[in-house]
């Protein structure tokens, strides 16, 4: 699930926006570009490179404006982030800046877009308020608002979180208030009023936590008044783990299952998915009389 995509936006170098930049006054002195490159270099090799049809830098004013610009970030071997958009500023003494019209492809298989992004160099942060989506071949995610955080190595979805992945199990949909990724643990966090769906399994929980080899997820674990549904059988706890290969649920507290008016609860026990038998340890059950 390469979600690293948001890594693109996370690591292009100032990216932000926000016609909201102030500019220096009307009739300061500027000299006007076109066709303009321009490229930073990290132990000797270019690592960034900007070109833009327009660039007008003000001569009294630590101020670069740009128009129809695009580029690429090199930000370690054998990844490449190409970017694109239709206004750029930067406050070159003070690192800030931002691009409108955002569009990025990281290692020319998944793309993020945005109306702006914000970027602050000193802080190491890039953020947006606007809509985000990210789109790649096992992966679709749209939300509200960004915030990168290279310090952290965090990038966040800061609320209306929806889409879905593509696994070896087939697509699964998820939602959730907000969305967290952990770059270097390739952890996706999905918190507050977080679900996901798929053809065989349901689960709904206060935060859902899903662990990838950067190709595909191996697992989730659910916290918070879980609730794990497939073909009439609903368990029920305060949290459980499915394993994506084994097909394989782990209700780890208080687990309990029901299937019409028959409910159990016991001990947590390893139960597989697939065929749904599930197994509750020294049950104590209950069944309703119509």
């Amino acid at each position: 699930m390469a979600l690293s995509l948001i890594a693109a936006a996370y690591f292009f170098l100032g990216k932000p926006e926000k016609p909201t930049h102030a500019l220096p006054a009307e009739g300061k002195t500027v000299i006007v570009f076109k066709d303009v490159k321009y490229s930073g270099e990290k132990k000797g090799l270019v690592d960034w490179e900007i070109r833009a049809k327009i660039a007008r830098k003000y001569i009294d004013k630590p101020a670069i404006e740009m128009e129809i610009l695009e580029g690429e970030y090199k930000p370690k071997a054998g990844t490449i982030v190409l970017f694109k958009g239709s206004k750029g500023f930067m406050d070159t003494e003070n690192e800030k800046g931002s691009v409108e019209d955002v569009d990025i492809i990281y290692n020319r298989e998944y793309t993020l877009t945005t109306n702006y992004l914000d970027f602050d160099f000193k802080k190491g942060l890039t953020t947006t308020s606007a809509p985000v989506k990210i789109q790649g071949s096992k992966l679709m995610l749209t939300g509200v608002g960004l915030t990168a955080d290279t310090k952290k190595e965090t990038i966040r979805i800061e609320k209306d979180v929806s889409g879905f992945v593509v696994t070896q199990k087939g697509q699964y949909d998820f939602a959730a208030d907000t969305f967290l990724y952990y770059l270097k643990d390739n952890l996706y966090v999905l918190d507050g009023k977080a679900m996901m769906k798929g053809e065989d399994l349901d689960v709904s929980c206060s935060r859902l936590s899903v662990f990838s080899d950067g190709e595909d997820i191996q697992k989730i674990d659910a916290r918070g008044k879980v609730r794990l549904v497939s073909k009439g059988h609903v368990a029920k706890s305060e949290q459980a783990v499915y394993h994506f290969k084994q097909d394989k649920a782990v209700p780890t507290a208080s687990p309990g299952t029901a299937r019409g008016k028959t409910t159990a609860t016991g001990e947590a026990i390893a139960h597989k998915s697939s065929n749904w038998k599930l197994a509750v340890g020294k049950p104590t059950v209950r069944m309703e009389q119509r």
